[in-house]
């Protein structure tokens, strides 16, 4: 797996971590869906401390449907009534060269170990399926999963009684993805549209830091959930970062910013690789965390000030894309 998509790992939810290991597969330049990924702290504050939600669950602003879209990426969302139906549409769809996105229940998923992998029986996730062949009177989908990484076949009858004993309002809906031919010379002007309508709106209070900070100087009822809490905040602060410089980067974004960005995103993962570390051990080094706490606010203040100051400048014009599907 690239370097990139580790960190879409640990910033996306699956379904979108799985998308765009499709698109950069297929040599599409991913990191211009990345062009809004900055996301406001706040926004990470509401999700994770007033909402109670995981990192898994976040949707974020970027990499969205009508971004993809950018690529001529299209998605086409189909209802099945019985699992019967899956016996037609799949092959079907597989074998005309699409690409489908299913929800399954995860104990029928022989990459899934239940107690290690997940806790929760009859848990949904995504998978993905990129085509099918025949094994005498079997028929085997091709299957895909970022996590647990996976790639094989499975027999067909595993992804129907994954689909038939999941939670129907998810598992009976499929996605497919249709990858067709683009013209790359639109994306830049388009492109800048977005990014500078995205731009205007930023905002920021950076009080989460000063909550992760009090957090850090707490002591926990519940070591594990706690500092997990803490580690999926980070997560989502050093995947952010490191993806926005991503597309900084491959537009010809201003150094310094670039720089700043490095740092920002590479002092969150240190700081989530400590919270990471205390699930376990239930407790940190709190001498050491607090000051890098704040000298993350810092950072991630100068970054913020650099990309709404008056005086930033992006030629997205300038951007030589070769089509790739």
């Amino acid at each position: 797996m690239s370097e990139l998509m580790t960190h879409v790992k640990q910033f996306y939810e699956c379904r979108k971590i799985q998308l765009l290991m499709l698109l950069e597969e297929h040599r599409l330049p991913v990191e211009l869906l990345f062009y809004n990924a900055y996301e406001s702290t706040q926004l990470f504050y509401n999700h994770i401390f007033v909402q109670n939600e995981n990192r898994w669950t976040f949707e974020g602003s970027s990499a969205t449907r009508k971004d993809i879209g950018l690529f001529n990426v299209r998605l086409e969302d189909i209802e099945i009534t019985s699992v019967e139906e899956l016996d037609i549409v799949l092959p079907e769809r597989l074998e005309s060269g699409q690409f489908v996105y299913i929800w399954v229940n995860l104990d029928y998923m022989p990459h899934w170990i239940f107690g290690k992998d997940y806790l929760e029986a009859g848990a949904i996730h995504s998978v993905f399926l990129k085509a099918m062949r025949t094994d005498g009177d079997k028929t085997l989908y091709l299957l895909e999963d970022n996590y647990p990484e996976f790639c094989d076949y499975v027999d067909s009858n595993a992804i129907k009684n994954a689909i038939a004993t999941g939670n129907q309002e998810w598992t009976h809906q499929i996605t497919l993805v249709h990858l067709e031919e683009w013209r790359p010379q639109r994306l830049p002007g388009e492109l800048a549209i977005r990014f500078n309508n995205w731009r205007a709106t930023l905002a920021d209070d950076f009080h989460l830091y000063d909550h992760i900070g009090q957090l850090i100087e707490e002591e926990p009822e519940q070591p594990k959930v706690f500092y997990e809490k803490l580690e999926h905040t980070l997560s989502l602060i050093a995947g952010s970062r490191y993806l926005f410089n991503r597309f900084l980067k491959l537009a010809g974004g201003p150094a310094e910013l670039i720089t700043q960005l490095d740092a920002c995103s590479q002092l969150a993962e240190r700081i989530k690789n400590a919270f990471a570390k205390a699930v376990f051990t239930g407790k940190v080094k709190r001498s050491k965390l607090l000051p890098l706490c704040y000298e993350l606010k810092r950072i991630d203040m100068e970054c913020f000030q650099l990309l709404a100051s008056d005086s930033f400048t992006l030629d997205l014009s300038a951007l030589a894309i070769n089509p790739a599907v």
